[in-house]
């Protein structure tokens, strides 16, 4: 018997159920009839939507990237402003670092995301192609070309890929060290404040950009 076509809700529950089982157990410890239980679907409809199962992992990669881009303002973004207003340069910049400060503190769908992330950080393969294309790069793209207004140099310059990393590290290091700082803050969660402070260090770092008069000075060795 054929079996029946599934709903766009089905599709939906199926990503989510991937993201969540890929992520806790890996690509081959996860069985079709697994995610087809745990989105509460027929396994015929993996075939359906996806095709097979390896189909489905990489929807749900893609799905991430989705939702990052658009958390993150990046497929609607504005082209950066002329090079000799480095003011707005920085406002922009600013304004993105807020945006995904707040993306990766308070919404708790990119926690969900984290461990299949993080999976194909270790052992890239299909999965991160489409990660990187569609969401690291453009974010490391769009971070590094604005640095590189800053501080006046390529936005391929060695140092300019180095410090668009790093920053990402720093604001990406608030989801992935979340327990251990909430920890040693004594907290359960951040609140308000807390947030607001993050803001304050991060774009304390960002101010060092347009401090540094077109250059990115050597730092002390630690």
């Amino acid at each position: 018997m054929i079996p029946r076509p599934a709903s766009p809700d089905t599709r939906d529950r199926l990503i989510q159920a991937g993201i969540r089982l890929f992520g806790e157990f890996g690509f081959e410890a996860t069985t079709t009839r697994g995610l087809a239980e745990a989105a509460g679907a027929n396994i015929g409809s993996i075939a359906y939507h996806f095709g097979n199962k390896r189909g489905l992992y990489l929807a749900a990669s893609r799905y991430i990237a989705e939702q990052l881009r658009r958390r993150l303002s990046l497929d609607a973004a504005a082209a950066p402003a002329p090079v000799e207003d480095r003011d707005a340069v920085l406002a922009t910049l600013r304004a993105l670092a807020r945006r995904m400060v707040r993306t990766f503190t308070e919404d708790e769908e990119c926690r969900r995301w984290l461990l299949l992330v993080m999976r194909e950080q270790v052992h890239p393969g299909e999965a991160f192609e489409i990660l990187q294309a569609e969401a690291f790069g453009p974010v490391q793209r769009r971070l590094g070309g604005l640095i590189a207004r800053l501080t006046g140099r390529a936005v391929d310059d060695r140092r300019v890929i180095l410090e668009t990393h790093t920053l990402i590290g720093q604001i990406v290091f608030f989801l992935i060290g979340r327990e251990p700082l909430l920890r040693r803050l004594e907290v359960a969660a951040f609140d308000e404040a807390i947030l607001t402070d993050i803001e304050t260090v991060i774009d304390a770092h960002l101010r060092l950009y347009a401090a540094q008069d077109g250059d990115l000075a050597p730092r002390d060795p630690i």
